[in-house]
């Protein structure tokens, strides 16, 4: 029996001094509130003495192919300008117009939806960043095969639209008050791509981060709870700077009352010009207060690099105090006791909003699953964002962070899927950290991989690894590199088991094969007695039901045998794609919940069967006579990570609603706010751009974001019905993330 304890932290990069200049013919026509300050245990959280920039605003966006784009000097006057994360591929070519065609390269699966290639340019300046600086700009996601340019050199390309990726553009940029230009190209071209929707863009967030020569390399920072009153660190400090360096590491952590511990300093270390030195020390924690699924307590601790007596970098890593074990007698444990993974399976778009989220929206989504007693989200089936990690910390999930959905073998004839690019050699820089134990070239799969586990191996949510979902390739094929994919996962993160979505297990050879010992906690989908037969046979795995239908006597299963560490259902919201034949719907309309977070019938029997709250459905008429007007939030910021959902109710005259109405409802808007999406939970095509949204179930929404302080007015009609109003409040603040239940 192999038994896993797992202790982590969060590893998002907290926002600090603006260091870039935008150039005044990119400022956008919205000033943008100040930089979302992401993750931050506390007010002293974010960098010191690296920069860190929200590079967000600004951008400039086109369209299609444009010749020469990646070049400096290329005119890009007459190009549209906004902010990321953008996927211009939910909002069309051409917005309000209805994006969806039924005959999209993308097909079905991909949700009718458009792709091809955009283009996205953005001027700055690095005036206030001194030249004997290091500048990265570190991508948390693009879709997809996304080429970078800076002043006009080809920094690199990266095929992958899920995982993030760092370069170093030191070399390509200017100082001083010159233009400096990034230009990126994004190529969805090759459809099918996926068998859902994708998206397209930057659509994630971006940073340009500055260092000193000597610094903490990139996701180099890793964090244990070895036991509950120690946090022990180990990282990476890089000279890429032409003289040696005396070095040593300081660990300063601040509990989550903005309380700072006692300093730790390690002994020096020489490290010489392009070399570098891996340094480790432990904080003594005297009444840990434990991050869990009811109090998610997060710590952030400061690592210094100190270089000839001076401190000349930090990493900022937020940190949650917990452990968390794996066995085939005992299952799961949280801080020593036993929980289930109450767990739904997620795709990333957000309907009207597409794969582009606002934080908030991804926070609503996730709140209205907490009230259903959901406690774990499986990332379906590609990495998540840093951003949606930063949520499931603070709001206490447990994350099944999954890597791929194919292989070498595509699922069906998709033949841009990520089968075409798994087993292609990498090409150089790849933008992510070195492979463990590679020598020479190496596949894209492990430079993703690694990227993946060192990009999200500090996040305490994230409880497992899931190497991928219902892999086609033989069982030989798979072997070795299941294998490989395990070995990197435990090289980067040994405290953390691997598990894989099995397709048909007993049937591929999984539950007597090499991949029941390979895997440290046996996975399968729809097939919980091969799972149990494959827990049993020695020597014994935990298990797990990684993707279980909606019928809730599988829950009973889970109870009666302990070493099966709970499941995932499929899904927890409805989501675009795996519609093909299905025109004109763009979605499956599986879930717990509708798009728009509507609760279904089973969604309340989950509930029920989890114990949670309960709650019930509203009461409803027959008659319409009227529309009301309801925002989820009543105050909304011009942050792009804010919206308030704003939803429209055909009622009859005692306010119940009126479920058999697809009346169009028509929005107008008033003061300093702007309408980002229209939207409701039908799987039929429709532009979610514009003012006009038909009511699905008697329900509508318009999502509104604030463009500055003041009165938002707000009204919704429907033919011959009496008009609906509402005000929200404007403010210029920074969206900041709630913590435990939020919403």
């Amino acid at each position: 029996m192999r038994r896993f304890a797992i202790s982590r932290r969060l590893a998002v990069a907290a926002a600090s001094i603006v260091a870039v200049a935008l150039a005044p013919s990119t400022v956008e026509a919205v000033t943008p509130a100040a930089p979302h300050v992401a993750g931050a245990a506390s007010a002293d959280a974010a960098n010191r003495f690296r920069t860190v920039t929200d590079f967000d605003p600004g951008w400039l966006f086109h369209y299609g192919d444009a010749s020469g784009a990646g070049g400096g000097a290329y005119p890009d006057g007459n190009w549209r300008t906004l902010s990321v994360p953008h996927d211009w591929s939910i909002e069309g070519p051409n917005p309000p117009s209805d994006p969806f065609s039924q005959s999209a390269p993308s097909t079905g699966r991909g949700g009718y939806a458009p792709s091809g290639i955009g283009w996205y340019r953005k001027h700055f300046s690095l005036a206030s960043v001194p030249s004997t600086r290091k500048v990265y700009i570190e991508f948390d996601g693009v879709m997809a095969n996304a080429s970078v340019y800076v002043n006009g050199a080809l920094i690199g390309t990266r095929p992958d639209g899920y995982t993030s990726f760092r370069y170093d553009i030191t070399a390509a940029a200017k100082f001083g008050g010159a233009d400096n230009v990034i230009a990126v190209k994004t190529d969805t071209s090759l459809q099918p791509a996926s068998r859902y929707y994708t998206g397209a863009g930057i659509y994630r967030d971006v940073r340009l981060i500055a260092t000193d020569p000597v610094h903490v390399d990139q996701w180099a920072t890793y964090v244990t709870t070895p036991n509950l009153a120690t946090v022990h660190a180990q990282t990476t400090v890089v000279n890429s700077g032409n003289a040696t360096a005396n070095v040593s590491v300081q660990g300063v952590l601040t509990d989550p009352d903005g309380m700072t511990l006692s300093p730790v300093t390690t002994a020096a270390k020489t490290i010489a010009a392009g070399a570098s030195a891996t340094f480790g020390y432990d904080v003594p924690v005297s009444s840990p207060k434990l991050w869990s699924l009811t109090t998610p307590n997060l710590y952030s601790l400061a690592t210094n690099v100190i270089a000839g007596g001076s401190a000349v970098d930090d990493d900022v890593t937020p940190v949650g105090i917990r452990s968390l074990t794996f066995s085939a007698s005992d299952g799961m444990k949280l801080n020593g006791k036993s929980v289930k993974f109450q767990g739904v399976a997620l795709h990333q778009d957000y309907h009207g909003l597409g794969m582009a989220a606002p934080q908030r929206a991804v926070q609503r989504r996730l709140a209205e699953l907490k009230a259903l007693g959901v406690n774990a989200i499986r990332t379906a089936h590609d990495p998540p964002s840093p951003a949606f990690l930063e949520l499931t910390d603070r709001m206490g999930f447990l994350v099944l962070d999954e890597f791929f959905d194919v292989w070498t073998q595509h699922k069906y004839s998709d033949v841009g899927d990520y089968a075409t690019y798994f087993n292609r050699t990498a090409s150089s820089p790849t933008g992510a950290p070195p492979v463990p134990a590679a020598t020479g070239s190496t596949p894209w799969y492990q430079v993703d991989a690694t990227s993946i586990v060192a990009r999200d191996r500090n996040h305490p949510s994230v409880a497992m690894w899931s190497a991928g979902n219902e892999i086609r390739d033989s069982l030989s094929t798979r072997t070795p590199l299941l294998t490989r994919m395990v070995s990197i996962s435990h090289a980067l993160d040994p405290s953390r088991p691997v598990t894989q979505a099995l397709f048909r297990p007993a049937d591929s050879g999984d539950v007597t094969g090499a991949t029941r010992t390979t895997l440290d906690v046996f996975g399968g989908n729809y097939r919980p007695d091969d799972v149990i037969k494959a827990m049993k046979t020695s020597p014994a795995r935990p298990g797990l039901f990684t993707e279980m239908g909606t019928d809730t006597s599988a829950w009973t299963t889970v109870k009666n045998n302990p070493g099966v560490t709970g499941l995932f259902i499929w899904t927890g919201a409805a989501y675009l794609g795996e519609a093909d034949k299905l025109w004109p719907d763009v979605e499956s309309g599986f879930g717990l919940m509708d798009a728009v977070g509507t609760v279904r019938p089973i969604g309340y029997s989950w509930q029920s069967t989890w114990g949670a709250p309960r709650t019930s459905p509203p009461p409803t008429g027959t008659t319409a006579t009227k529309v009301l007007l309801a925002p989820d939030e009543t105050t909304v910021s011009t942050d792009v990570n804010d919206v308030s959902y704003v939803k429209a109710t055909i009622a009859d005259a005692s306010g119940r609603i009126v479920t058999s109405s697809s009346a169009p409802i028509t929005y107008s808007i008033s003061g300093p706010g702007v309408i980002v999406a229209v939207d409701s939970g039908s799987p039929v095509q429709e532009s979610f751009r514009g003012t006009v949204r038909k009511a699905y179930q008697g329900v509508a929404y318009a999502l509104v974001r604030a463009t500055g302080p003041g009165v938002i007015t707000v009204t919704a009609s429907a033919g011959g019905l009496t008009l609906g109003k509402t005000t929200l409040t404007g403010a210029i603040t920074p969206f900041v993330p709630c913590s435990g239940s939020c919403d």
